[in-house]
């Protein structure tokens, strides 16, 4: 028997799509880039494993329907024979964020309402928007382009830069996602040095030491899916066993971090022991 397959779409910062898609391409898969997404097929191993390994990704969305909708009644139809049960947690809110690009659903409070009705009718409790908080429960996604419309759950919570060690900021600080962008198109290949001058709060330089060591950057986190009904515990430790047999503790990348401020380096300090 076959494992279903879903398409996933990783969502990235505007010029990082190219980027993310070569991290993809190293996790066996075989992306398309879009306008600040990644689009891929792939099964569940694929959505834990982008959500635990990408460096640049901002999120995960897993596609769960494609249609027409050119009307509020052909939405709620099509809305109604989702089986989204698999992606949601057995309770808590779900938030719905929808968006309309040349569609005649064009208001998208309109179209989170349908949506909530939707869920409402399943006794799933729904509420508009984003959830206040870094996490939350569930978030759906539905889409309008041109009529057409995708229904995406978000698989990652948290946006995925929050990796768990910038507690301590200095000014101008750098994502997470990005520092880890500019090491991976810098060239820099571990053993070989790396040296950040100006390292602020240090997310240069501890992107640079956690690719060194081939770290999953989400090792320490929860992501959204754990807390789905369809969450397959076996299969992610499975995934996370890999990416553990993959870190490197010899030889240890050279990366060395300092700054004029002082604040600065305490932080970078900090930042760095929790990473």
């Amino acid at each position: 028997m076959s494992r279903p397959r879903h398409s996933l779409r990783v969502i990235t910062q505007p010029g990082l799509e190219e980027v993310t898609a070569r991290e993809l391409v190293a996790l066996g898969l075989c992306p398309q880039a879009q306008a600040g997404a990644v689009v891929v097929t792939g099964g569940l191993r694929a959505v834990y494993a982008a959500n635990l390994r990408l460096r640049t990704a901002t999120r995960v969305l897993v596609q769960l329907a494609r249609f027409e909708a050119p009307s509020f009644h052909a939405l709620t139809r099509r809305l109604g024979d989702l089986d989204l049960d698999p992606w949601l947690p057995p309770a808590g809110v779900v938030h719905a964020r929808a968006t309309s690009h040349k569609s005649r659903l064009h208001h998208t409070g309109a179209i989170e309402a349908r949506v909530i009705e939707a869920l409402q009718a399943r006794g799933r409790e729904a509420a508009p928007g984003r959830a206040p908080g870094e996490r939350p429960v569930a978030q759906l996604f539905v889409r309008l382009v041109r009529d057409r419309c995708t229904v995406s759950v978000d698989t990652s919570g948290a946006p995925l830069h929050r990796r768990g060690y910038r507690l301590a900021v200095a000014k101008a600080p750098l994502r997470e996602t990005l520092a880890a962008a500019v090491v991976l198109e810098s060239g820099y290949r571990p053993p070989a040095p790396l040296v950040d001058p100006l390292c602020g709060a240090g997310t240069l330089a501890i992107e640079a030491a956690l690719l060194g060591r081939s770290l999953a950057p989400g090792r320490r986190r929860r992501f959204a899916f754990m807390d789905a009904a369809g969450f397959n515990r076996g299969l992610w430790a499975s995934v996370v066993g890999e990416a553990r047999a993959e870190e490197q503790t010899w030889p240890k990348p050279q990366v060395f971090a300092s700054d004029r401020d002082a604040g600065a380096v305490a932080a970078c300090r900090d930042n760095a022991a929790r990473a």
